[in-house]
C-alpha cells in the first residue's frame, strides 16, 4: 500500500496500492489483479466494485519485472479497507506456471458511525377488523447521526409495510414509528435499514423477531 488518505466530508478517503512481480524461470508474461474489500463495523469483509478494480493486468512479452498501481477514491467514513493481489506467471503457450496471493495492510477511514437497533415493539389492534398497529422503537446507539432510516415490517412471512420513516436520528436518540399490517398469526419481524444503505458500527442488531401472542 503506497498511501491511505483520510476521509474528508466532500471527497471521502482514498487509497493507492502498488503490486510488483519479477519473472521466474520459464516466464513469457506476467499478470496481476487487485481486488478491494471493505468491512463496516463488525460485519465481514465484502468486495468493492469500482472502475479499474478486479481486472487482470498483463505485462509485455519477455518483461523481467512488472508493476501496477491502483488508486481508489471516495472511500466511506468509518470503514476499513484491504486489498488482495493475485499474481500469475505465464509460459509462452499461456499456461500458468506459478501463482501467488498477497494481502495488503488495512486502510482505516477514521470516523464514528451510527448504530441502529430495533427496541421494543408494541402491537395494538387496528381500527379495521383483522388489522394491527405495530409501534416500533428505533434507537441510535452509535456515535454519529443516521439519516433517511427505513423500517420494514413482515407479518407471517409477508412484507406488509415498508417506508423511510425517520429523517434524522442523533446519537443516543430514540424514535417510535408506526407501521400497519394484518393481525399476526405466527410471527412478526421488524428490520431497520432493510436496504442496508447506512454504514453502521454494528449490523447484527437491526432485526427484531417475535412469535405472536
Amino acid at each position: 500500500m503506497l498511501a491511505c488518505t483520510p476521509w474528508e466530508p466532500d471527497t471521502g478517503g482514498s487509497v493507492t496500492y502498488a503490486a510488483r512481480m519479477r519473472a521466474v524461470s520459464g516466464t513469457a508474461r506476467m499478470a496481476l489483479r487487485i481486488r478491494l474489500y471493505e468491512r463496516v463495523g463488525d460485519a465481514p469483509y465484502e468486495s468493492v466494485q469500482a472502475p479499474g478494480l478486479d481486472v487482470w493486468r498483463r505485462s509485455r512479452d519477455g518483461a523481467a519485472a512488472f508493476r501496477y498501481e491502483q488508486q481508489v477514491r471516495g472511500l466511506r467514513r468509518g470503514v476499513v479497507y484491504r486489498a488482495v493481489a493475485r499474481y500469475r506467471w505465464l509460459s509462452s503457450d499461456g499456461r500458468v506456471i506459478l501463482r501467488k496471493r498477497r494481502r495488503s495492510p488495512v486502510c482505516s477511514q477514521a470516523g464514528n458511525l451510527p448504530n441502529l437497533r430495533v427496541g421494543a415493539v408494541e402491537v395494538r389492534p387496528g381500527e379495521v377488523e383483522g388489522t394491527a398497529v405495530y409501534r416500533v422503537r428505533v434507537i441510535n446507539r452509535g456515535l454519529s447521526t443516521a439519516d433517511g432510516i427505513g423500517v420494514l415490517l413482515r407479518v407471517d412471512g409477508e412484507v406488509v409495510d415498508e417506508a423511510e420513516v425517520i429523517d434524522v436520528l442523533q446519537p443516543g436518540e430514540a424514535r417510535t414509528v408506526t407501521l400497519n399490517g394484518p393481525v399476526c398469526r405466527r410471527r412478526w419481524r421488524v428490520v431497520v435499514d432493510p436496504k442496508d444503505l447506512i454504514a453502521e458500527s454494528r449490523e447484527i442488531d437491526n432485526v427484531r423477531t417475535a412469535r405472536c401472542l
